[in-house]
Order: structure tokens, then C-alpha cells, then sequence
């Protein structure tokens, strides 16, 4: 059946599957696939928890997000070409194509929940009480815009579609400008950031907050080069506002325990419960097999750096299947992974900030505030502290902050978007015996999309067929 995301799901009927009280779940679609569904506030927020439930879904977080951000870098060495008839291998190689089932999913998913957050912000005034109105538009607009940021950054020129429309208007969708997009994301997640609670009490945890949307509006703005706005940003989710809020864990192995899940670390993760069947994370390919990671990231580690034993496999199960130690959370009732997918950790943040600090304007000091906060994630795990005399010029410490991003954030789904961001694509890629061009930077325009939306054009060196 033709589900075409954007003659069917951006319809003006507002078709969704719409999440109960726990955004953990959903209700079958045919309970919500109604233009009378928007009623009072309960209805707008089981719909905000559909919105959330999407990013857990394989299509999205749950498995594919890895292969387009992390089995695209230089992270992950997919050695099996008949594996899902080549769809990861050939992701891998840069070989696969505009029928790609990975790239067509995550494009589809992805304008789902633009959809699904679409119709909570057009039927916003269902609610009845202004604090839940106002939350819930910026909930939805905080996920419509972690999407676009998604969007623009693989594909580049996409549909920019920010109300419900028909579908006889979505066939005839065509691609924005890239820059349109992202004023489109900065407008969202400066209403989030306005209007979103800075945390919440213990039965509404993993929804997203005014630092979540902070840390990507800073995000959004070191992608744009924009070092400025990225820096004041990040300063502010950094000050005293936020005290108590967010953290540096002091050992790397309790971001990551399944008893410490939604730590002062995690700033927005996707949420995963391994208990309740089919709330689970996929069992991905990547978390079971080391090998598969690149050979010179698992060797980059310093020996007494604790992130390197985190990559380690252990055996978890009566048939002594191996995983990656970093994810340890499998539950041999329900075989499902309970462990929740950083979108953005504080570590995070501060090497971003790093980053912007640097870029707008290098100190070799040993007083340098980049350094200081490179250092901060860096020794933490254990990993001797750069000197000033390490990191000599502006590019030397470019270079050794983004080697740190690749042991910090080892399947985050961080690594490919670095690379394209500072333009080092090919020359990582070139170490791993893959020469590639700018038109790799960015993946093709779904074949299925581009038939029933004849507009849309395809990216350069990507065939139409």
C-alpha cells in the first residue's frame, strides 16, 4: 500500500497515530484518523506523545538514524554486502541509491512527525488551559525542528512544510532553500526555548525542555558557522539559569546505566523502556558486534581512558550474543535494549562551545577557556589533559576537538554530520580507502518520493531512475 508521506501523512485531515498519557506507546492509527479528534487538552497531548513516539521508531532513532549519521562516517566498517540486500553496506560505500530502504524510511519518518507536530500546533486552541497550550505548541515545535535540522542536513533543499496542507497540495511539494530552513528551525526553537519548562517532574521525564532546545539552537548555529550566536547561546544554557540543571557526570560509565537513565547528562534523548514489549531499542548490528567499528577509533582510546572499555563486548543473553558494553541494557524476557538514544548530552555542549570559542578567536594560553572545557570531557574519562603547547594554533585545536567528538560520541549519531559541517568528509573518508566528492555530503532524494511528487529535483550526482 502507497503510504506516500506527503500526499497521505501532511494531509489536511491531520492523520496520526496518536500517543496515550505515556508517549511510550501508541494507539492504533484508525483511533485518531479524524478531523473531530482535537477536543480539549488531553487529545493535545496524547497527540504530542505520538510526536515523540515516531523518534523511537527504527525508521528514525531506533536504527536508521545509526546507518545514515554513523555507517555514512568513518565510525563504522559494514562488511556484509548481501546483509538487508546491501541497504547498510551500501550506505557504507556510498553506493546506494535513490531506492535506498534506509534513506526513503528516514525521509518518510522524518515529515511524519513534521506531520504529526503540523496538526498539534494548527489545533493548539483545543486546549483550555493556557500554561498546557502554550507547552505543547513548543513541544511540537521543538520536534518539528530537531526534524528539519535532520532533514536539511542530509538532503540539503527540502519541502518546507509548516501547516497541515491537502494532499492534492503536497504532490505539487518542491524544495526550499536550505537557508529558509533553517530560519525555520531557529524560529521554532527560540519559541521552545521561550516557552518550555526547564525540567519536569519525575512522570513526564524525557520531554523536551528550554536547555534541550537551547543546546540545538546552538547546534543549529555551529552547523550555519555561525560562532557568535552559537557562543551566546551556549553561555546562557551554561550560566547560573540553569544551575542544578544539567552536569558533567564524574565517570563516563554512569551516563549510560540503565539505573541512572536521564541523568544531568542527557539534555534530549530519545527514550526507550526495556520492560514493556515493543518500547525497546532496536538490537542493532552495531551494538553487537565491535568489529564493526572502525579499527582506528577503537585504537584511539588511551589506555586508561574509560570511554575505550565502554566499546567492549560482553555476552548478555543464554546464547552468549555479544554487546557493545556501552549499551548494556538487554532484558531476557522481552529481548528489547532499553537504552536511550542521546540526541544531545552536556558533554556535548561544552565542546561545542570549545569549538565556538576557538573559532572565533584562538588563545594559545594555558588560561584558555577552549581548553579548558576540551579538557573538562577529555580528562574526565581519564585521558591525559592536552597543554596549551599540544594544541599550538587555531586548526591543531580544531583538529584534536573534533578527534575528541569521535571518542565522546561513539553511534550518538553526531559523527557524519561533523564531518560535513567542517568540510573533512573526504580526507576522513580517504583514510578508510574511500575517495569521495561534496556530492556524497549529501544522500538522494527518495526515488518513491520524487515519482509521486514530480517537482522535486534530485541532488547532483544521484540518478532519478
Amino acid at each position: 500500500m502507497k503510504n506516500h508521506i506527503l500526499t497521505v501523512a501532511l494531509c489536511a485531515l491531520g492523520m496520526f497515530a496518536a500517543g496515550c498519557d505515556d508517549f511510550l506507546e501508541e494507539l492504533p492509527q484508525s483511533s485518531a484518523a479524524s478531523a473531530n479528534f482535537y477536543k480539549n487538552d488531553n487529545d493535545v497531548k496524547n497527540a504530542v506523545n505520538a510526536c515523540y513516539a515516531n523518534l523511537q521508531k527504527s525508521q528514525l532513532y531506533g536504527e536508521f538514524m545509526i546507518n545514515m549519521a554513523e555507517t555514512r562516517s568513518d565510525n563504522i566498517e559494514d562488511q556484509n554486502p548481501g546483509g538487508n540486500a546491501g541497504r547498510d553496506y551500501n550506505i557504507d560505500k556510498f553506493t546506494a541509491g535513490a531506492d535506498n530502504a534506509a534513506i526513503t524510511a528516514v525521509w518518510q519518518y522524518s515529515y511524519n512527525t513534521i506531520m504529526r507536530c503540523n496538526a498539534v500546533i494548527q489545533n493548539i486552541g483545543a486546549c483550555s488551559v493556557e500554561s498546557n497550550k502554550i507547552q505543547y505548541e513548543a513541544e511540537a515545535r521543538f520536534l518539528r525542528a530537531l526534524m528539519y535540522f535532520n532533514i536539511v542536513r542530509f538532503w540539503g533543499d527540502a519541502p518546507l512544510v509548516l501547516t497541515q496542507i491537502t494532499s492534492e497540495q503536497s504532490v505539487n511539494a518542491r524544495r526550499d532553500e536550505a537557508s529558509k530552513i533553517y530560519d525555520a528551525i531557529v524560529d521554532d526553537l527560540n519559541f521552545a526555548a521561550t516557552n518550555l519548562p526547564k525540567s519536569y517532574d519525575k512522570t513526564e521525564m524525557g520531554r523536551a525542555t528550554s536547555g534541550a532546545a537551547l543546546a540545538l539552537l546552538g547546534k543549529v548555529y555551529l552547523t550555519q558557522q555561525k560562532w557568535a550566536d552559537c557562543k551566546t547561546t551556549l553561555q546562557r544554557l551554561m550560566s547560573s539559569e540553569f544551575d542544578g540543571v544539567y552536569e558533567l557526570l564524574p565517570d563516563v560509565a554512569e551516563v549510560f546505566k540503565m539505573e541512572n537513565k536521564l541523568n544531568k547528562e542527557m539534555v534530549f534523548v530519545v527514550h526507550y523502556s526495556k520492560v514493556v514489549v515493543g518500547e525497546g531499542h532496536n538490537f542493532s548490528q552495531y551494538y553487537k558486534n565491535a568489529s564493526l567499528l572502525d579499527r582506528a577509533l577503537r585504537t584511539a582510546y588511551e589506555d586508561n581512558d574509560a570511554r575505550k572499555g565502554l566499546l567492549e563486548t560482553i555476552s548478555i543473553d543464554k546464547d552468549n550474543t555479544p554487546f557493545v558494553k556501552f549499551y548494556d541494557t538487554f532484558d531476557l524476557t522481552t529481548k528489547n535494549v532499553g537504552y536511550d538514544q542521546p540526541v544531545i548530552r552536556y558533554a556535548d555542549v561544552l565542546l561545542m562551545y570549545a569549538e565556538a570559542l576557538n573559532e572565533i578567536s584562538f588563545d594559545a594560553s594555558e588560561s584558555s577557556e577552549a581548553l579548558k572545557y576540551l579538557n573538562q570531557v577529555r580528562t574526565r574519562s581519564g585521558a591525559t589533559a592536552y597543554k596549551a603547547a599540544d594544541l599550538n594554533s587555531k586548526d591543531k585545536f580544531r583538529e584534536q576537538l573534533m578527534e575528541e567528538r569521535r571518542l565522546e560520541f561513539p553511534l550518538e549519531c553526531h559523527r557524519w554530520f561533523d564531518l560535513i559541517r567542517t568540510n573533512t568528509a573526504e580526507a576522513a573518508m580517504a583514510k578508510v580507502g574511500l575517495n569521495i566528492t561534496k556530492n556524497d555530503y549529501l544522500y538522494p532524494i527518495p526515488k518513491y518520493e520524487m515519482e509521486l511528487c514530480p517537482n522535486l529535483t534530485q541532488n547532483p550526482g544521484y540518478s532519478d531512475k
